[in-house]
C-alpha cells in the first residue's frame, strides 16, 4: 500500500527523513495531531513534539486541500516557528489512532499509545513504567 505522505518543514516541501513506510521500522515515536486542535494549542503539542525529535503526523489534508494545507502550515511556520508535520492515514491506520493528540511507541512488532493532551515528560514516564514495550525489555536479558 502507497503511503500519501507530505512534510511541510520550515517554509519549504521536502522529502521527509526516515522510512516513509511503517513496517519499515522496528522502533519508532510518533504524534498523531489534526488541524481541528486550536492553532495556538496544536503549535505548542508540535514544539513538544519537535524538542524530543518526535515526528508530526496529521490524518489528511486541511480541508482536502493541498493549497490549504500548505497556506494553513506556512502560517503556523511562520506565527509559530514550527518545523512542520507529516500527512500519512496509513500511520494512523496502522497504529488505530482514532482521535488525537495520541502518542504513539513502537518496539518491535509491539506499540504503546496514548490519548490525550499529556505533557511529554508524564507521557512517556507512563509508556516506560506501565507500557507493552517496557514490559517486553525487562523481559530480555
Amino acid at each position: 500500500m502507497l503511503a500519501a505522505l507530505l512534510t511541510f518543514p520550515a517554509a519549504q516541501a521536502a522529502e521527509p527523513s526516515g522510512p516513509s513506510q511503517v513496517g519499515e521500522t522496528q522502533n519508532e515515536m510518533a504524534y498523531f495531531l489534526s488541524s481541528s486542535i486550536p492553532e495556538k494549542e496544536l503549535a505548542l503539542l508540535i514544539k513538544g513534539a519537535e524538542a524530543r525529535d518526535i515526528p508530526v503526523y496529521f490524518r489528511g489534508l486541511v480541508g482536502d486541500s493541498m493549497e490549504q494545507t500548505a497556506r494553513y502550515m506556512m502560517h503556523l511556520v511562520t506565527t509559530y516557528h514550527v518545523k512542520g508535520v507529516q500527512v500519512d492515514p496509513v500511520r494512523f491506520e496502522k497504529y488505530g489512532v482514532k482521535q488525537v493528540p495520541a502518542l504513539v511507541r513502537k518496539c518491535g512488532s509491539q506499540s504503546d499509545i496514548l490519548y490525550g493532551n499529556l505533557s511529554f515528560n508524564d507521557a512517556l514516564r507512563i509508556m516506560d513504567t506501565q507500557g507493552d514495550c517496557a514490559k517486553a525489555a525487562a523481559v530480555r536479558p
